[in-house]
């Protein structure tokens, strides 16, 4: 799995960004990708670990998880 820092994250739009921790790129991502228990959202700053898939418009975030450091 890869890691990166969640850099966006807006709630209503239920939609952000997450940084690759390797190639500094951001990523989309999408609430429904968030593999927690609860509430799907992330706040700027966390760590997670994400794999990479093919979406409509290029590379997105999917099984997003928290990290845990």
């Amino acid at each position: 799995m890869r890691t990166g820092i969640v850099k966006q994250f807006d709630d209503k739009a239920s939609f952000g960004f997450i940084e690759d921790d390797l190639n500094h790129k951001s990523y989309f991502v999408f609430y429904t990708a968030i593999k927690e228990e609860g509430y799907k959202r992330l706040e700027v700053g966390q760590r997670v670990r994400y794999q990479l898939a093919q979406g409509k418009n290029g590379l997105q975030c999917i099984n997003v998880y928290l990290a845990k450091d």
